[in-house]
């Protein structure tokens, strides 16, 4: 499938212009903070799919606030302490949520709950990027994690056990989690927020978002890569602020999946404004996973909620899983500002207070959007349009379809033209038939049923040879992405 995130297969668009997809948000918290290692807050949280259970699965961070017992005297301490724990729950279709008793770990005298493990307070943790890998032969390594922390040993030479840095560790069953290792100290990087969630199909190699050390401190997003999740590469600067971006604009972190041949994801981006310091998110996008790009830049993708909401002032994409009929992009919310680091100036190096707080309290949420077929950034005639692709080569029997939203008053056309540039006769606009299934637009010409193209000739005599070109005309209509022949049958990216 094509996407539409910029121009590069286009030739030629008239009439319409780029338009991001309705994501639409679920509006409650997938989470609620409902059990008593819960009572206070919800923070980050790692999200997979596994498809060999067919199962979602969710690890999330909690705080509780524990109440205040007598110690042995009878005398009542002042105030109770506060615990973080990273919990667990799945899901059958990723929406609703069952907490699954794990008899792990005790929590005021009872093993009967869903805490893997207690979480040093206030700190990221690899546990905030897990992932499953069933193509490890080493059972003990199914499962892998991957962020900063403080290190319990070393792989390092030069670094000592204990010390800060990005660690990793392993599990066999997403439960019982080896002690984190270093592999890259603060050095080099200030944090590690993101992974993508399988090894990279062109590269074969995992890949991780780390955030560089820079003097003074300015946050963009680099790129590392491993062979074994043990040894990363330097990280290389992937995407940084441009001169069109406000001066206040840093990058904070990056979520991406794999999306047919695509790699999509969504840009954390930090408005480090002493007056006013919100995190918004923008949509990304590579076609060879080495290099990213900002769809529409400045443009928030899924959008901060309005006043007063839970996620009014940070939205935090942590997960993108894409399904047969769309695709679900989890997020953490919250209406507290981040903080800024810079004086009115401009210039770092000041104390960052805690951000301020849209309401009376300090709230956040655990939720999903919703993204329909693969709408994710197209080209939208508000009346009468014209889209055409530059030259494909066809591939398998699969015809011509394309992801596109009409609505109730509009509709979309094509016709193939031929090596010439030329509107192959019976394969024109007039003759096509349009078709809906599951989000997704067949096109057909005079067809029962929408047959392969290559080779085939219309009544009219015109035959569609190997290389095509695409012509669609919309009205009222966004064309989101297309493809000719089967997906996944062209030959594979070297």
């Amino acid at each position: 499938m094509e996407f539409l995130f910029d121009d590069d297969i286009i030739d030629r668009r008239d009439g319409v212009r780029r338009v991001l997809g309705d994501v639409r948000k679920d509006g409650r918290s997938i989470i609620s903070p409902e059990m008593p290692w819960e009572s206070d807050s919800l923070g980050r949280a790692s999200v997979i799919f596994d498809r060999e259970e067919g199962i979602f699965k969710i690890w999330y961070r909690t705080v509780a606030m524990e109440t205040a017992v007598p110690d042995v005297g009878g005398s009542v301490p002042p105030e109770g302490g506060e615990s973080s724990y990273l919990c667990y729950a799945e899901s059958d279709d990723g929406l609703n949520w069952e907490r699954r008793s794990l008899g792990i770990h005790e929590f005021r005298g009872s093993s009967d709950n869903n805490i893997v493990m207690e979480l040093p307070p206030d700190i990221d943790t690899p546990f905030f990027n897990i992932l499953k890998d069933p193509d490890d032969s080493d059972e003990g390594r199914r499962y892998k994690a991957i962020g900063f922390d403080d290190s319990v040993t070393s792989s390092l030479r030069d670094r000592a056990d204990g010390e800060r840095g990005v660690c990793v560790s392993y599990s066999p069953d997403g439960f019982n989690w080896e002690e984190p290792e270093l592999v890259m100290s603060t050095d080099d990087l200030t944090d590690c927020d993101c992974v993508l969630g399988q090894r990279d199909p062109t590269t074969g190699r995992w890949v991780a978002f780390f955030r560089p050390r820079t003097h003074p401190k300015r946050r963009f997003i680099a790129y590392s890569e491993s062979l074994n999740f043990d040894h990363w590469t330097y990280p290389r600067m992937l995407l940084t602020p441009e001169g069109e971006d406000d001066r206040w604009i840093e990058f904070y972190g990056m979520t991406a999946a794999v999306v047919g041949r695509w790699r999509v994801g969504c840009l954390w981006v930090m408005h480090n404004n002493p007056e006013h310091s919100p995190m918004t998110n923008e949509l990304v996008y590579s076609r060879d996973g080495l290099n990213y790009r900002r769809a529409m830049p400045r443009v928030q993708f899924l959008p901060l909620g309005p006043d007063g909401s839970a996620d009014s002032r940070m939205i935090m994409p942590i997960a993108l899983i894409e399904r047969e009929d769309g695709c679900l992009l989890y997020y953490r919310g919250t209406n507290q500002e981040h903080g800024s680091d810079r004086s009115g100036d401009g210039i770092g190096g000041v104390e960052m207070p805690r951000g301020r707080v849209d309401g009376d309290e300090r709230r956040s949420i655990l939720s999903v959007a919703r993204i329909e077929g693969r709408n994710f950034c197209g080209l939208r005639a508000e009346f009468d349009g014209v889209v055409e692709t530059g030259f494909l080569c066809n591939y398998g029997d699969g015809g011509v379809e394309a992801h596109a939203d009409a609505g109730n008053d509009g509709w979309i056309r094509a016709e193939i033209l031929d090596q010439y540039g030329r509107v192959i006769p019976g394969w024109d606009r007039y003759h096509c038939e349009v078709r809906y299934s599951r989000g997704r637009v067949r096109f057909c010409w005079g067809q029962e049923e929408l047959v392969g193209i290559n080779g085939q000739t219309s009544d009219e005599g015109g035959k569609v040879g190997h290389v095509v070109k695409l012509r669609f005309y919309l009205h009222k209509a966004t064309l989101y992405g297309f493809q000719v022949g089967k997906e996944g049958s062209m030959p594979p990216y070297r």
